[in-house]
């Protein structure tokens, strides 16, 4: 985690030239204040013009020297700041992605995307405002020390001592007073994103349940704790700065006043006066940052370790495999297989054994809660089993890496996630390098091409988040599509026709079943429409295999399977 708050060493010596011209453009500002204060104490006297000329050539570079320092050190400081940003999102995307999707399960996708971007956007204060200033504070210090020894040894001590309260134990009051400040804003943040993200999406039901006013209440309510706690938050910087600029003020007094029995006794000329007392008030601008740097720094270890609790987070498969899957039919089979997602809880699954060669169909039923998604999950890595054997031609499957698996498979799930882009970009996910005849006959295969040519931008029509502009049926169908252009060796169908009505859905089944006549296909459904087309059928209760075999075999047992298929059979009849 060092390593990536640093960056790398391009990014370090940039960091460092951030802090070169941030301390000069201080140096700048002590420099024409105090050349400024000498030309007006030496104007005073009535000199040559000739003997003001160095000042006022000071004067002007100074200026101008400030400007251009000032502008450097933000450019620099600000690029640095945001490739480190960039960096750190794309870090934390690569450790989300293998999580996916069991390891998220006990997150709200709200709270992960807070995460993500607000938590990683909290980190630039880290850099601007605690890094950068810390830095830059220290080497202006140093510099109006040894300046001030050079004017007045005497007035060199107090200056320090007055730098080493304001910059250090000020701060460590400001700690003491917010300690939980910059921890509650990141919570409260946290909790706001979580709940504005579902009311987002359960925006539909929350108006059909007509919940859409307890909702705003809840999402207020949130509101209210997260702006409590940035007035909180913002009490404290802003008592960070009153005491900061009193630091100051109390120092140029005691300046002034160390300075007069020195003036008094000649041991320092009057003309430095002005100049001792502007040098040190310009370089606080140094120190002035430095008592709300704890600040800063707490919220952005609290938004870190918020970070490193989902980055830290182990896969829930293992990603170290090293075989490589060679072209060509797929083989596939499980020997006493069992899950369970925590080993103090009943397994999920038990006991699963099964065969898939090349081109055989098989058909997982079951009623809901009964495995088959799960089952499913595990064919695809989003989860390891606990016990027994997943073979793919002959080898454990975990010896592959998990998008090696997930790339000799077509899915379609019950679930399918559309993005909010166009019907063609969405049905190109599975393949971006697809020809325009291989997208037609994707779209012929799903049966859209009716559809696509009613809509008057066809392809080109946005599907909106999630699909939300477009039926469930149509959705279904895009998720069947990218089946067919992905045109993988084996084919992994979870409820693939869900959404779609009875004469629609057998239509699209013995679509898939013509289109698939080479490829194995995993049908996991708990409808039992076109089953007679496969060639064996297991049925789960319980997380274990009640019943295997063909559906003339099944019927004619008048176990499990003959009563859901006449249950099914009456609703269809009913209906």
């Amino acid at each position: 985690m060092l390593k990536l708050l640093t960056g790398s060493r391009r990014t370090l010596w940039m960091a460092a030239v951030a802090c070169f011209f941030g301390s000069f453009t201080v140096y700048a500002n002590v420099g024409l204040l105090a050349a400024s204060a000498w030309l007006i104490s030496a104007a005073a006297l009535h000199p040559p013009v000739a003997a003001l000329s160095v000042a006022i050539v000071g004067v002007r570079f100074f200026g101008l020297t400030r400007a251009v320092c000032r502008y450097i050190e933000r450019y620099l400081s600000h690029d640095v700041t945001f490739r480190l940003l960039a960096d750190i999102r794309v870090w934390l995307y690569t450790r989300l992605e293998p999580l996916a999707p069991a390891g998220l399960l006990a997150f709200n996708k709200g709270d992960v995307f807070s995460r993500l971007v607000a938590d990683v956007e909290t980190l630039k204060y880290f850099y601007l405002r605690a890094v950068f200033p810390a830095l830059i504070a220290m080497l202006t210090a140093v510099a109006t020390v040894l300046l001030l020894g050079w004017l007045a040894p005497a007035l060199a001590w107090p200056v320090a001592v007055a730098f080493l309260v304001t910059g250090c134990v000020l701060p460590g009051l400001i700690a003491q007073l917010g300690q939980k400040s910059g921890r509650n804003v990141i919570k409260t943040r946290a909790a706001l994103n979580g709940a504005l993200f579902d009311s987002i999406e359960g925006m539909t039901e929350l108006a059909a349940f007509g919940q859409h006013e307890n909702q705003a209440a809840k999402v207020a309510a949130v509101n209210g704790r997260f702006i409590t706690s940035q007035k909180q938050a913002n009490v404290i910087a802003a008592l960070a700065d009153a005491l900061g600029t009193l630091g100051m003020n109390l120092t140029v007094i005691a300046v002034i006043t160390l300075a007069a029995p020195l003036i008094s006794s000649g041991r320092l000329d009057g003309i430095y006066l002005a100049v001792a007392a502007l040098a040190v008030q310009a370089s606080f601008e140094a120190i002035l940052p430095l008592p709300a740097i704890v600040y800063y720094w707490q919220e952005s270890m609290a938004a870190l370790e918020r970070i490193k609790l989902v980055a830290q987070l182990p896969a829930a498969v293992g990603c170290s495999g090293i075989k490589t899957i060679r072209p060509g039919s797929i083989d596939l089979a499980a020997h006493n297989l069992s899950f369970s997602h925590q080993p103090d809880l009943p397994p999920v699954l038990s006991g699963i054994t099964f065969s898939l060669p090349a081109t055989k169909r098989l058909a997982i039923v079951g009623a809901s809660g009964a495995g088959k998604s799960t089952l499913a999950g595990i064919i695809l890595r989003f989860w390891d089993s606990n016990q027994g054997e997943l073979l793919l031609n002959g080898d454990d499957i975990k010896e592959y890496k998990p998008e090696a698996v997930r790339q000799v498979l077509s899915v379609v799930s019950q679930d399918t996630y559309l993005f909010n882009a166009t019907i063609r970009d969405n049905i190109l996910l599975a393949r971006p390098d697809a020809t325009e005849t291989e997208l037609k006959d994707a779209l012929e295969g799903a049966q859209l091409r009716e559809f696509i040519n009613k809509l008057p931008q066809g392809l080109e029509t946005m599907t909106g988040q999630n699909g939300l502009a477009l039926s469930g049926g149509e959705r279904q169908r895009i998720a069947l599509a990218r089946a067919l252009l992905k045109a993988a060796p084996v084919w992994l169908l979870d409820e693939p026709t869900a959404g779609l009505d009875a004469c629609a859905e057998a239509a699209v089944m013995e679509n898939i079943l013509q289109v698939a006549c080479n490829r194995s296909i995993i049908l996991i459904t708990h409808r039992l429409t076109g089953l007679e087309a496969v060639d064996e059928i297991l049925v789960l209760e319980n997380g274990t295999i009640a019943e295997q075999g063909t559906m003339e075999q099944l019927l004619a047992k008048r176990g499990i399977f003959s009563r859901m298929w006449r249950l099914q059979q009456d609703l269809l009849n009913i209906a």
